[in-house]
C-alpha cells in the first residue's frame, strides 16, 4: 500500500492523531481553525493503510492579486525521521496550495533542536534533530535560521514549558512560594469564569498600554471562550480597596491589643513590626483607592486552553502599577493546579526571547521551567516576486497597525 493524501477529513479523527503525537499541539486541532475564523483553512491528512500518518491544519490567509498564504501553525504533524513520508506529504501540500494560487507555504514544526533546565542555560547543549532541517531543505524548504527574538519569527523559536509533577509546590524556591503568599496576604482574589472575560479583556488592556501596541479585543477572546467550552479557562485577580483596608483595621486592633497585654520584649518586637508594616500598607491602599477613584481594580488576568494531555497559556495581563501584590503568582499556582486535576501533565507557558534575560522569562523561570528551542520556521516558495514583497513589507504593515490600533 502507499500513502494516500486527503483534505478536509474527519476533524475528529485527525485531532485524536494530534492529541496521541509527541508533536500535539492545540494550534493543529480543529478548535483552532475555529478560533482563526478571519482566516480560511482546511484539514489534511495522510494515510498508510487506513491509519492516519500525517496532518496539517491549514490557515489560509487571502492576499492582493487573488492569492493566498498557507501557514501551518507548529506542524505538519508527522515523523520527520521517516523522508518518503516527508517528501509526500510536502508534495502534496505544494499541489494543493498551487490550486488555491499560494505564494508559498509557512510551517514551523513542532521539533525540538534542544530542550534543558532553564537553570542550565549558560550550558553548553548540542543541537538535535538537524537531520530533519537538512531533510526539509531538500523538500525545497527554505529554513529561516535558529532565530532568537520573537519578533523574527511567525511562532516564538523559544518557549517556557514544564512536566508538571503532583509535588511541584515543595519544589519552588523560597521566594516564589513568598510571592503566592505575599498575593493572598496583601488582598488579591481570584474570579475563575468566562463570566469575567470583559474584566480579563481590561486586564489584557493594561498590558497593551505599557507595551503601545493593540493585542486582541474582548470579542476576540469571546470567541476563544465559546469555541473551547470547559477547556478554556478565564480567570482575573482583583483587589478590593475596602475589604483590604478593613481586614487591615482590624488586624491592626487586634495587634494592637495585644500588645498592651504582652510581657515579652521579642513578642513585643514582632507585634511593633507587624503593626508598623500593617499601618504602610493602610496608607498605601488609602492612598490608591483616592487615585483609583473605585472600591476595586484588576491586577491581572489570564486564558489559557487545554487538550487532554497539554495546555497551553495563551494569554495574560497584568497592570503594572500593582505589581508589587504578586497576583501573577497567584494565577500561575492557580492554573497549575488546574492542569493537575484534570491529568495534565504538559504545561506551556509560551513563548520567551531567545537571550532568556527579560523580565518575563525571568518570571517564568520561577515555575521550574524548561526552555525548548523548535527547529524554526521555514517557507516553501511557490512565487518568488510575490513572496518577496509579501515577507519584507507585510510584517512592518501588522506592526504599525497594531501602533494604531492602541491609540485608539
Amino acid at each position: 500500500m502507499s500513502y494516500q493524501f486527503h483534505v478536509n477529513g474527519d476533524c475528529s479523527m485527525i485531532d485524536e492523531f494530534v492529541m496521541g503525537s509527541d508533536q500535539n499541539s492545540l494550534f493543529q486541532c480543529s478548535k483552532w481553525a475555529d478560533v482563526k475564523d478571519n482566516w480560511d483553512h482546511c484539514f489534511t491528512y495522510a494515510d498508510l493503510d487506513g491509519d492516519i500518518v500525517a496532518s496539517a491544519l491549514v490557515l489560509i490567509r487571502k492576499l492582493p492579486l487573488g492569492k493566498t498564504l498557507f501557514y501551518i501553525p507548529r506542524g505538519p504533524v508527522m515523523d520527520y525521521h521517516n523522508p518518503e513520508l516527508v517528501s509526500f506529504y510536502l508534495d502534496e501540500l505544494k499541489k494543493l496550495a498551487k490550486s488555491r494560487h499560494a505564494i508559498c507555504i509557512r510551517f514551523d514544526p513542532n521539533v525540538f533542536s534542544r530542550k534543558y533546565p532553564y537553570a542550565e542555560k549558560d550550558q553548553s547543549h548540542p543541537y538535535d534533530n538537524q537531520d530533519v532541517v537538512e531533510l526539509l531543505k531538500r523538500c525545497g524548504a527554505r529554513h529561516k535560521g535558529y532565530t532568537t527574538m520573537i519578533e523574527e519569527a511567525t511562532q516564538p523559536r523559544f518557549n517556557a514549558a514544564l512536566n508538571l509533577p503532583d509535588n511541584y509546590m515543595s519544589l519552588l524556591d523560597h521566594k516564589t512560594k513568598q510571592s503566592i503568599h505575599t498575593a493572598e496576604k496583601k488582598g488579591a482574589k481570584l474570579y475563575i469564569g468566562h463570566e469575567y472575560i470583559h474584566e480579563f479583556a481590561e486586564a489584557m488592556h493594561y498590558t497593551e498600554q505599557r507595551k503601545g501596541v493593540a493585542l486582541r479585543n474582548e470579542d476576540y477572546f469571546r470567541h476563544m471562550a465559546e469555541v473551547y467550552g470547559d477547556e478554556c479557562i478565564v480567570a482575573v485577580a482583583k483587589l478590593n480597596f475596602r475589604e483590604q483596608i478593613e481586614i487591615l483595621e482590624q488586624d491592626i486592633a487586634a495587634a494592637s491589643a495585644e500588645l498592651e497585654t504582652c510581657q515579652y520584649k521579642k513578642q513585643k518586637n514582632l507585634l511593633l513590626q507587624k503593626i508598623n508594616n500593617d499601618k504602610k500598607d493602610l496608607d498605601i491602599l488609602k492612598t490608591d483607592m483616592e487615585k483609583e477613584q473605585k472600591d476595586e481594580i484588576i491586577l491581572a488576568g489570564k486564558l489559557a486552553i487545554y487538550n487532554k494531555n497539554r495546555m497551553e497559556f495563551v494569554y495574560m495581563g497584568n497592570n503594572a502599577e500593582y505589581l508589587r501584590l504578586r497576583a501573577s503568582y497567584l494565577l500561575y499556582k492557580t492554573y497549575m493546579d488546574f492542569a493537575l486535576e484534570r491529568g495534565i501533565r504538559y504545561v506551556s507557558m509560551g513563548g520567551v526571547e531567545g537571550t532568556l534575560e527579560d523580565g518575563l522569562t525571568k518570571f517564568k523561570s520561577s515555575w521550574l521551567m524548561d526552555v525548548e528551542e523548535y527547529i524554526g520556521e521555514f517557507n516553501i516558495v511557490l512565487d518568488p516576486v510575490m513572496y518577496k514583497a509579501f515577507d519584507e513589507v507585510y510584517p512592518f504593515v501588522l506592526k504599525q497597525a497594531a501602533k494604531i490600533r492602541s491609540k485608539h
